[in-house]
């Protein structure tokens, strides 16, 4: 029987195949990718920074062929394989004729012979009811304890609410955006790192300084359309690694399509937030920056900013998912 063929050559860094529940996990060097990318079912999960296929034997296989010998953690099990519908398990019976057994209720019931070991039952039965009742009145006094709390809350919260209703008006404060110069270079700075510093809350913890890294360098309200082009073309690039595209001038529009229609990126599929989905989110993105860099437009300061914010959030949501190299040095 002929093994199939490992086509390793070499390795750029560690690799780690493991599995859950639902799928296998490789978490592989990005220079690395295309060996997972040769297994059939692939999909990109930013979030667990691996490449995950579903358990199926035919794929376990095809782990086993590539990177068994020279994964530095190799731990997967061989799927069980899965009947067929409508194919029902066969009935084990021996040569035998099956014997007659009787029922569990035809057995002699061993209290009515042994007095001494109803009584002992009866006994723990009687030990039960009696902690039971315990509890039940525990719980009595419990309620009646928070009762007693929340009349005395609402009656504090009576008094409060008077005293304020007597109480002088207080001073109006100015919030923070109110005392802005927008026309100052060092105030635009300080909303701008505000920005970024929201935006970064919404990236997972382990790709925020990546995130942080990569908006820096075109600040999005110093350099709003610096901003969006330079980080338009960098996602271009993780998605040309995601789906495996030659062509260096395939359009972020094709890419995104083609990822989602072979299913590339993983998306546990949320039916309450169907918009959550990254097609939808990196089309969005793909809008902004036609409508920010796009021929013949004259955008006003107010609209470049107005555009910029909107691709810095939308690129926050999207960031984990789609990251495969933040391509640390380059642009």
């Amino acid at each position: 029987m002929s093994m199939p063929l490992n086509f390793n050559a070499g390795k750029s860094g560690s690799i780690e195949v493991t599995e859950d529940a639902t799928h296998f996990l490789v978490r592989i060097h990005p220079e690395d990718r295309d060996r997972a990318k040769r297994i059939t079912g692939r999909q990109w999960d930013g979030d667990r920074k691996a490449w995950v296929y579903l358990k199926e034997p035919a794929t376990y296989e095809a782990l086993v062929a590539e990177f068994q010998n020279d994964a530095d953690l190799f731990e997967i099990r061989r799927p069980k394989t899965k009947r067929p519908t409508g194919i029902e398990p066969p009935v084990e019976t021996g040569d035998d004729e099956l014997e007659e057994f009787p029922s569990e209720f035809d057995a002699p019931d061993e209290r009515h012979t042994n007095p001494a070991k109803l009584q002992s039952e009866m006994e723990q039965i009687r030990l039960v009811l009696e902690s039971l009742r315990d509890v039940a009145a525990k719980q009595d006094r419990t309620l009646e304890e928070l009762r007693g709390s929340q009349a005395e809350h609402t009656h504090l919260l009576s008094q409060l609410e008077r005293s304020t209703d007597q109480a002088s008006e207080p001073e109006v404060m100015e919030v923070l955006p109110g005392r802005l110069d927008l026309t100052k270079q060092k105030e635009i700075e300080l909303l701008e790192q505000a920005l970024i510093l929201i935006a970064s809350s919404i990236v997972k913890e382990e790709y925020r300084a990546s995130f942080v890294d990569r908006v820096s360098r075109r600040p999005p309200l110093t350099k709003p359309i610096e901003f969006i082009g330079n980080t338009h073309e960098f996602l271009r690039r993780q998605l040309i690694k995601i789906v495996g595209d030659k062509d260096p001038r395939q359009s972020f529009k094709n890419l995104v399509y083609k990822a989602d229609r072979e299913n590339l990126i993983y998306y546990e599929d949320d039916p309450d937030n169907p918009d959550d989905k990254p097609k939808f989110i990196l089309l969005a993105l793909n809008t902004h920056r036609n409508r920010s860099t796009g021929h013949g437009l004259d955008l006003s300061q107010w609209d470049e900013w107005n555009r910029s914010i909107l691709y810095l959030m939308n690129l926050a949501l999207i960031w984990s998912k789609v990251i495969i190299d933040p391509e640390s040095g380059n642009e």
